[in-house]
């Protein structure tokens, strides 16, 4: 596939001081499903080659975000003000040990962006780099075109988007996510879509049996009940997946 619209992908390694960060999670918006389907398909390449899977991080999206935009006119890893592209991550308080960037546009699909990536050397080695443990995405239109980026660092100090059971990215396991899962069964049931995206079914799936479903729900609920009394055990041990 002929790359048309990406440029050679960032790479920047660093000795950094570490530092609190604190995250405010922001609404989900029109592109939070693209952000999930970009990361699940990174990690089916990584795993694919025995290699860990990367966490989406709040942090990362929000300066990958701000980078689609930035793209948008001045489409390069350097900055409007001059700057390297990473320091929109450093801007919000982040620190690293490793970071990357890859940049891309007029791909209209999660799939076509990531064909276009994996079939170019440089965002190829960033997407499967074992250096990087968390990443981001941003995606911003102008018109009908899509602008890309993915962001990547070692993860220091940048909790997880995600955690098992808890699907709705309120850094809670409650009664909340129990209903999500079961209004996503139930339309799929009734042959409608879902209201879940993969990345949300794959931290649902309690029971392993690849769907978000009842039984889930019933484990979540069982596990809020748990720790409303006071209980510390983590969901993954909770639930036997430890």
């Amino acid at each position: 596939m002929k790359i048309k619209h990406m440029i050679t992908a960032f790479l920047s390694v660093a000795v950094c001081g570490i530092s609190a960060i604190s995250l405010v999670t922001s609404a989900a918006d029109q592109y939070q499903d693209k952000r999930d389907e970009v990361i699940m398909l990174v990690n089916e390449q990584r795993t694919a080659l025995g290699k860990s899977e990367l966490y989406e991080a709040e942090l990362l999206n929000q300066a990958a975000q701000l980078r689609a935009e930035e793209i948008i006119d001045n489409f390069s890893h350097i900055r409007p003000d001059g700057r390297a592209g990473y320091t929109a991550f450093t801007d919000l308080g982040g620190v690293y040990m490793a970071v990357g960037e890859n940049i891309a546009y007029g791909y209209p699909t999660e799939a076509d962006v990531m064909n276009g990536w994996m079939n170019s050397d440089g965002h190829r080695g960033n997407i499967l780099n074992d250096a990087y443990h968390a990443m981001g995405v941003g995606v911003a239109a102008k018109g009908n075109v899509l602008y890309w980026v993915q962001l990547f660092s070692d993860g220091k100090n940048l909790p997880p988007l995600y955690s098992k059971g808890n699907i709705n990215r309120d850094n809670k396991t409650d009664s909340t996510d129990a209903s999500a899962i079961l209004i996503d069964a139930a339309q799929k049931g009734a042959g409608m879509s879902g209201i879940l995206n993969r990345m949300q079914i794959s931290f649902a799936d309690l029971n392993r049996n690849q769907l978000a479903d009842s039984d889930d729900a019933s484990l979540i609920l069982r596990y809020a009940a748990y720790a409303g009394t006071g209980g510390t055990e983590s969901i993954e041990s909770f639930c036997g997946l430890s």
